[in-house]
Order: C-alpha cells, then sequence, then structure tokens
C-alpha cells in the first residue's frame, strides 16, 4: 500500500518558475505563467498568498492515504483560491492548462480591495455543489449534474469548452474514467449533449430539460 507521501509524489505538481516559496518575496499582485501540470503551490506550504486565475484553469486537490486523487474543485477565469483557515496549505493547486494566474500575498504589502468573504462564500458554494454531485448515486446522475455546474459557471451558456479530462472529472465526482465516459455517451446518444473538438471536451447542450431532470 502506498503511504501518503508516495502517492503525493506520484502526483506531484511540476515547480512553476515562480514558485510558491518564492512569490511571498515577489511585489504585490504578481503574475505567474504556468504551463499544464505545474504547481502553484502544495501541501504543506505556507498560505501566504491569495491566487485569482486571470485566464485558464486550475485543479485544487488532495491525496488520499490509499494513493488516490481527490480533486476538491475547478477554479476558472476571475475566481480566486488558494484561501485557507490555517496558515498552511492542505491541499495542492495545479494549472489544467496554459494559465495566468495573479498572485496577491496576504502580508508584509498594503492589499488590494478584495472581499474575502465574498472569496470564502464562492468556495464554499463550489464545496457544496460537489457535495451535491457526489452525493447522488447513479453515474449518469453525477455526470449530468457536472454539466450542468460547469454550463452555470460559463454564465449558463449552452456551448462552452471543458478545460478538464475525463481523468480529472472522474477524480472530482468520485468515478472511474470508464464510467464517466460511458456518461458522456448515454448523454450524447439520447441528444441531450452534443460532444465535439479535441478529446470531446466542446459541450453543447441540445436538451437542458431532460438534462436538469437528470440532475434534480
Amino acid at each position: 500500500m502506498l503511504t501518503t507521501s508516495q502517492a503525493a509524489e506520484r502526483y506531484m505538481p511540476e515547480p512553476n518558475r515562480v514558485n510558491a516559496g518564492e512569490t511571498r518575496r515577489l511585489p504585490p499582485s504578481t503574475v505567474l505563467w504556468v504551463l499544464p501540470g505545474q504547481g502553484i503551490y502544495r501541501e504543506g506550504e505556507r498560505a501566504s498568498s491569495l491566487y485569482q486565475v486571470q485566464s485558464g484553469a486550475v485543479r485544487v486537490y488532495r491525496i488520499m492515504r490509499n494513493g488516490h486523487r481527490h480533486i476538491l474543485a475547478f477554479h476558472g477565469t476571475g475566481e480566486w483560491f488558494g484561501l485557507q483557515d490555517g496558515d498552511i496549505h492542505d491541499d495542492f493547486a495545479e494549472a489544467i492548462c496554459n494559465s495566468q494566474i495573479r498572485s496577491i500575498p496576504k502580508a508584509g504589502a498594503p492589499m488590494p480591495a478584495i472581499n474575502l468573504l465574498d472569496i470564502a462564500l464562492s468556495s464554499l458554494a463550489i464545496a457544496n455543489s460537489r457535495q451535491l454531485i457526489v452525493a447522488r448515486q447513479g453515474a449518469l446522475e453525477r455526470v449530468a449534474t457536472f454539466v450542468q455546474e460547469m454550463s452555470t459557471r460559463n454564465g449558463g451558456a449552452n456551448e462552452f469548452e471543458l478545460m478538464m479530462s475525463r481523468t480529472d472529472v472522474a477524480d472530482y465526482l468520485g468515478l472511474t474514467v470508464e464510467s464517466v465516459a460511458r456518461s458522456f455517451t448515454k448523454l450524447r446518444t439520447r441528444h441531450i449533449v452534443q460532444l465535439f473538438g479535441r478529446g470531446q471536451r466542446y459541450v453543447q447542450i441540445l436538451n437542458r430539460t431532460r438534462l436538469a431532470a437528470l440532475s434534480t
């Protein structure tokens, strides 16, 4: 059985060109350019900064004792992450794709006008949304609810890109990759969604009423 530290090494994000330890010595509102799979911060590091996605997407996750990765949240353009209830990060954050991340130190320099309560409430809403998804027993229902969530976070659009891979989706929903793939196929064959583009990551909702019925 893998130890937690061994499991963490398996999923360890590659260090960013400007890593979390260095951002504490940089001026306020530093912009980080992060490549896919590169780390923004990691478990055990001091939670010295807040982060905002300027472009791209980020996944935040933990490594369980059994070695499995447990994705807590995805963050897209305009969304904040990295807010902790203590001084040490208890999770990992890494870029899903080429991303531009704004890093703001929480101490040692004047903070910009940021509503920390709004950030905390937004993080809580994302966490609650995920709990509702995972509470659903069927894989199809979980994936349908996930599509609904991603649509809502894209301004209610009927057509949007899923920046994350099917493996990411599986680790977020508590499913296998095969179950996620089968569920997307069922949604497509039932003419509820259309999938297209590279890796079939572009989603078009064809029947929002039927999608909503699966999500309730």
